[in-house]
C-alpha cells in the first residue's frame, strides 16, 4: 500500500474511531451520563422525598428528573462495570458482583461518600433514612460493599433516595473525542498535500 493511501486509511480509522468513543459512562460531579442511552443520572444521595414525588418527577438545576426503569439501570451498570447484567440479575435477591464493579458504581452513581450501612460498609444511599435502598421503577435497588451485590427490594414504603434519571444532550461531543477528530483530520490534510 503506498503511503499516501495509508495515511488516508489511518485517517479515516481514526474519524470513525473518533465517533465510536463518544460512548461512555462519564462522571460529570452532580450527574452521571451514559451516552449509549443519552441518560443522566442525578447522583442518588442528593435527593431525598416521598416515592409520590419521584413518581411525578424532581426538578433540580432546572432539570426534571424522574425514576430509572431496571432496564436502564441494568444497561448503564453494564457499560460501567463490563458485566454482563441483565435485568434479572441486576434486580436479584442476591446478585454477586465482585469488589472491583461495585466499587465502580458507588464511585460513579453516589453522592454522599459518608452513607454507611448498619456493618459500615459503603452504600449507595441513605442507611439511616431508607436502609440504603434507592428507588426505580416498581421497586427499590440497592448497592453495598459488605457483600459486594446488589439487592431489590419491591417494597416503596417510606422516604428513600431514588436512581432518577433525565435526558442528555450527546450532540457535543467530549474533548476526547474532540481531540481524536482533530488528530484525524490534521492527518488526512496532510496526506492530501503530500499527495
Amino acid at each position: 500500500m503506498k503511503t499516501g493511501a495509508y495515511k488516508l486509511a489511518t485517517a479515516l480509522l481514526g474519524i470513525l474511531l473518533s465517533g465510536l468513543s463518544s460512548a461512555a459512562i462519564i462522571d460529570n460531579g452532580t450527574y452521571t451520563t451514559d451516552t449509549s442511552q443519552g441518560l443522566d443520572y442525578l447522583d442518588v444521595g442528593l435527593v431525598l422525598s416521598d416515592y409520590d414525588a419521584f413518581q411525578s418527577g424532581i426538578v433540580f438545576s432546572g432539570r426534571t428528573w424522574h425514576l430509572a426503569t431496571a432496564n436502564q439501570i441494568a444497561s448503564t451498570w453494564s457499560a460501567a462495570t463490563g458485566l454482563t447484567l441483565g435485568t434479572a440479575n441486576v434486580l436479584g435477591d442476591d446478585n454477586d458482583m465482585g469488589s472491583s464493579a461495585t466499587a465502580i458504581l458507588i464511585a460513579l452513581f453516589d453522592g454522599v461518600s459518608s452513607d454507611r450501612g448498619v456493618s459500615n460498609e459503603k452504600v449507595i444511599g441513605d442507611y439511616a433514612t431508607s436502609g440504603y435502598f434507592n428507588f426505580i421503577s416498581g421497586g427499590s435497588l440497592a448497592v453495598h460493599s459488605l457483600f459486594d451485590d446488589s439487592h431489590f427490594n419491591t417494597s416503596t414504603a417510606g422516604t428513600h433516595g431514588a436512581w432518577l434519571v433525565s435526558s442528555s444532550d450527546t450532540s457535543i461531543p467530549e474533548p476526547a473525542s474532540l481531540a481524536l477528530l482533530g488528530l484525524s483530520l490534521s492527518a488526512l490534510a496532510l496526506s492530501r498535500r503530500k499527495a
